[in-house]
């Protein structure tokens, strides 16, 4: 029987799908109530450091990688094509999940990478994770709804991505504002333990609706060279949850 290498996806398969499988088979193995997954966003003309913030993803045998968006420059098939290899390459065994970005092509990404809205469920685990499509800078009633309906049959431990922050007292540009007084209202109150945003390239901590919000666009892009808030950094967030309450750190790229 032919046995494929862990990241060779099946033939017409998303990068979604083939990390669907490999999330499914790690989540049998870590512990319940102790494990970890990175976040990181906005690798885009930048494949050197990104290889590097994957090695250091690794490092910490994350259950997955999150990239909240923008691997990309223009979405072509070509950059699509490149970015799965650096992913082959590099973190081979890991479950790698996208939210799309502005800089993506919505159809390559839709046949390459994998839906714009997704959730991922791991019951054993109490885990829902919600992504959704504001890379048009908006959140639309669509994607307002599906968000509202997934917190409110989520389970215990509940985290929400998208790629473009929401404007807020501190978080003025590069944001979007069409949608997020819902938003505010929908997370007012939830289960949500975190927010993760990119789209600035930096990484920022904040607070929106009470939750805990992060801003991690750090993962190759240029990094901004003026910010009123955050630091211009390379990095990884590090989220563990541990007994289904989550703490975060930032792990910067050294060197």
């Amino acid at each position: 029987m032919l046995v494929l290498p862990a990241y060779q996806t099946c033939q017409g398969q998303t990068l979604y799908e083939h990390s669907s499988e490999l999330l499914a088979a790690r989540a049998r193995q870590v512990l319940p109530d102790d494990y970890s997954f990175v976040v990181m966003g906005d690798s885009r003309d930048g494949e050197r450091t990104f290889l590097q913030v994957l090695a250091l993803a690794r490092s910490y045998s994350p259950l997955f990688i999150l990239h909240a968006g923008d691997y990309s420059n223009k979405g072509s098939e070509a950059e699509t094509a490149n970015f799965l290899s650096l992913l082959r390459r590099s973190v081979p065994e890991l479950p790698v999940f996208v939210v799309v970005g502005n800089h993506e092509e919505r159809e390559v990404f839709a046949k390459e990478v994998g839906p714009l809205n997704f959730t991922l469920d791991i019951a054993r685990l109490g885990l829902r994770l919600v992504a959704l499509d504001n890379a048009d800078s908006a959140l639309r009633p669509a994607e307002q709804e599906r968000l509202r309906r997934e917190i409110a049959s989520g389970p215990a431990t509940v985290f929400v991505s998208m790629h473009v922050p929401p404007q807020t007292e501190r978080w003025r540009g590069h944001t979007f504002t069409q949608g997020v007084e819902q938003l505010e209202k929908t997370l007012a109150g939830s289960r949500v333990q975190g927010l993760f945003f990119a789209h600035s390239h930096l990484y920022d901590r904040s607070e929106f609706a009470g939750i805990p919000a992060f801003i991690t666009g750090g993962a190759g892009a240029p990094l901004v060279w003026f910010t009123r808030h955050g630091v211009p950094v390379n990095h990884i967030l590090l989220v563990r949850v541990k007994k289904g309450r989550a703490s975060y750190r930032m792990v910067p790229l050294k060197g």
